[in-house]
C-alpha cells in the first residue's frame, strides 16, 4: 500500500482548498536523445527554455524541467482482472514531439507521478513502467494507451517441452 503525504490528504479531504495536484509525465525510449517531460500545470516560467520569441511554462521537480502541455489523463481502474489501462492525450503544441514519435516503432516507457503544487519534490502517487502504445497523432493532439506489462501473458513454465528443446522425450 503506497503512503500518501499528509499534504495530499489535507487537500483531498478539505471542503475547499487552494492546492492542486500536478501530474508529471516522463516519456523515455532508447531512440530519444533525451526524455520527454510533461507537466499538467504551468507552475512557473522555465527561464532556461524561454527565448525572446517564446515563453515556456512548466514545473521544476527534483531539478528537472517538465514542460506544461494541456493533458487529459484517464487513470487506470483498480479491478480484480489486473491493472487497467491509462489513456493519455496531450495537445500537440510542440511539433518536435511529432517528429520524435515518427521515429519510434516500439512502445515508449512512461512514468506518471502526482505531486502537489506546494510540495513539488514530494511524489504522492506514482505509476512507473507503463508502456505507451497505440500512439496516434494529428495536427492538434497526440494520444496513446498506457499499459502495464503483466506476467499473465508470459508462458509458464518459461520453457516448453518441444522436440527441438527436449528430443529425448519424443523418441
Amino acid at each position: 500500500m503506497p503512503t500518501i503525504s499528509l499534504n495530499f490528504k489535507e487537500a483531498a479531504f478539505a471542503q475547499e482548498t487552494g492546492r492542486c495536484p500536478i501530474a508529471l509525465i516522463t516519456l523515455s525510449h532508447d531512440d530519444l536523445a533525451d526524455d520527454i517531460r510533461i507537466s499538467t500545470d504551468p507552475t512557473q516560467e522555465l527561464s532556461s527554455l524561454t527565448t525572446d520569441s517564446e515563453k515556456v511554462y512548466g514545473t521544476v521537480s527534483d531539478s528537472l524541467n517538465y514542460i506544461f502541455l494541456p493533458v487529459k489523463i484517464k487513470l487506470p481502474d483498480d479491478t480484480d482482472d489486473g491493472p487497467g489501462e491509462m489513456q493519455l492525450e496531450f495537445d500537440n503544441v510542440h511539433r518536435a514531439y511529432t517528429e520524435s514519435i515518427r521515429s519510434i516503432f516500439t512502445p515508449v516507457t512512461c512514468q506518471v507521478d502526482i505531486v502537489m503544487d506546494n510540495a513539488l519534490d514530494t511524489i504522492d502517487a506514482s505509476w512507473p513502467e507503463f508502456q505507451l502504445t497505440n500512439i496516434k497523432y494529428n495536427a492538434t493532439t497526440i494520444t496513446g494507451t498506457l499499459k502495464l506489462e503483466t506476467l499473465e501473458a508470459e508462458p509458464y513454465p518459461a520453457g516448453t517441452f518441444t522436440p527441438g528443446y527436449f528430443p529425448g522425450l519424443f523418441e
